[in-house]
C-alpha cells in the first residue's frame, strides 16, 4: 500500500496547503493526517477530504503542530494496528512536505521540497535552526526528493543532497476560465507577507519613481499579505509615499475578492529577493494577467519570455518603466498576456501529478 504523510499539514491557509489541495486529490494511498481531536489517524483516497487540519485540543499536541513535529507525538506501529495494517504493508510514502518519516527508514519515501528560504532569506531564527540542524535528517532518509523548480534542486545539492536523487517536479495549475482580453484598470496587484524574501521595500521604490514618473497614474497597488518581521518597515515606507493612499495594505481576502481582485488589475507584480518556485505568477498568468518581476534565476528559469523583469538593486526605475510600459503599450500587455497563458496550459496539474505517480512507481518496485 501507499501511506501519503499529511502529518506537517499546519491549520489554516498557507501556500504548503494549497500545494496539497491542488496535488492530492489525483494520487492514490491512504492518507496519514491528524483527526479532528487530535489523534492521528489513517483515511482512503476516497473519504479524504483536502481540508486543512485544525489545531489540536491538547496543549502538547498543538505546540508539536506549531513545530512540524507532530510525528514524534503519536506511535505510529499503532496507528497502523487500529487500521489493521502493518509497516511491512507499506511499499512507499510520500509527503508532499520536507518531512519524512523517521520511524521508518526502511521504507522507500518522497518527499518534497519547495525552497530553502529559510538557510538563503530567513524571517525567523526558529526556521534557520530547524533546516539548517533538523532538516538534514529527514534528506537522510527520504530515498527520492522532489524539487519544485531546478533552482531548489541546485540548492539541494549544495545542500548535501546527492543529485542522482532528485527530481525536478515543478508546481501545476488548472485553467478554469478564459483569459482577461484586455486591462481594464491601472491597478497592480501583490500577493506578499511582509516578510524580508518578500522584499517589499524595493516595491515601494518603484511605486515612488512611478508616482514621480507618471504623476497621472490613477491606479492603486494592493498588498495582500499577512503581518510579519518587516510590517513596521512596510507601514512607514507606504506613509513616505507621495502619495500613501495609492497603496493599500491587506491582510487577507477571500478567493473569491482574490480573483476578482486580480482580474481586473494591470498586472501582478513580485519583488521576491529569494523563492522556490513563486506561485502567484502562475496563478496571475492563468488568468492573462501580464506579471513584472524581481531578475532573480527561479523567476528567469520559469517565466523568460512571458514577464517583464527589474532589478531590485536600482532606485525603483526599472518597475515604474514597465508598469509604464504596460499602461500605453495595449500590444504588449497583449502579448504578455498570451505567453503566460502558454506557460501556463504547459505547467498543468495533470503534468505535475503524472510525474509524482511515475516516482512513486519506481520506489514501489
Amino acid at each position: 500500500m501507499r501511506l501519503v504523510n499529511l502529518l506537517p499539514w499546519l491549520p489554516g491557509h498557507s501556500g504548503f496547503g494549497s500545494y496539497v489541495q491542488r496535488v492530492l486529490p489525483g494520487l492514490e494511498g491512504w492518507r496519514l493526517q491528524l483527526g479532528d481531536d487530535g489523534n492521528a489517524e489513517i483515511v482512503s483516497d476516497r473519504k479524504w477530504l483536502p481540508q486543512s487540519p485544525p489545531w489540536a485540543p491538547r496543549r502538547r499536541m498543538r505546540l508539536l503542530q506549531r513545530y512540524s513535529l507532530v510525528q514524534h507525538g503519536v506511535n505510529l506501529p499503532d496507528v497502523l494496528k487500529q487500521n489493521s495494517m502493518s509497516c511491512d504493508q507499506i511499499e512507499v510514502i510520500y509527503s508532499p512536505f520536507f518531512d519524512s518519516l523517521l520511524c521508518w527508514p526502511n521504507v522507500p519515501q518522497l518527499i518534497t521540497c519547495h525552497d530553502l528560504t529559510p538557510l538563503v532569506a530567513s524571517n525567523s531564527r526558529k526556521a534557520w535552526l530547524r533546516y539548517r540542524f533538523w532538516q538534514p535528517q529527514h534528506c537522510r532518509v527520504a530515498t527520492r526528493l522532489i524539487a519544485i523548480s531546478r533552482y531548489v534542486a541546485d540548492q539541494l545539492v549544495d545542500f548535501g543532497v546527492n543529485s542522482s536523487a532528485i527530481e525536478v517536479i515543478p508546481n501545476g495549475i488548472t485553467i478554469k476560465r478564459p483569459r482577461v482580453p484586455s486591462p481594464v484598470s491601472a491597478d497592480l496587484l501583490a500577493l506578499a507577507r511582509h516578510d524580508f524574501n518578500k522584499n517589499l521595500p524595493a516595491m515601494f521604490r518603484g511605486i515612488a519613481k512611478l508616482q514621480e514618473m507618471s504623476p497621472r497614474w490613477t491606479g492603486v497597488l494592493r498588498i495582500v499579505g499577512r503581518s510579519g518581521r518587516q510590517t513596521a518597515l512596510v507601514k512607514r515606507l507606504q506613509r513616505d509615499l507621495p502619495n500613501p493612499k495609492q497603496v493599500q495594505l491587506i491582510d487577507t481576502m477571500s478567493q473569491q475578492d482574490l480573483l476578482t481582485c486580480m482580474r481586473s488589475s494591470l498586472a501582478l507584480v513580485s519583488a521576491s529577493i529569494e523563492e522556490g518556485f513563486d506561485y502567484p505568477i502562475l496563478e496571475a498568468k492563468a488568468e492573462g494577467i501580464p506579471t513584472i518581476v524581481s531578475d532573480i534565476s527561479v523567476h528567469r528559469e520559469f517565466h523568460d519570455g512571458s514577464s517583464l523583469f527589474f532589478s531590485t538593486a536600482d532606485d525603483g526605475t526599472g518597475l515604474a518603466e514597465n508598469v509604464h510600459r504596460l499602461l500605453f503599450d495595449p500590444c504588449l500587455w497583449n502579448q504578455l498576456s498570451r505567453s503566460g497563458l502558454v506557460l501556463a496550459e504547459r505547467l498543468s496539474v495533470e503534468t505535475q501529478q503524472s510525474a509524482i505517480r511515475s516516482q512513486l512507481k519506481i520506489l514501489a518496485q
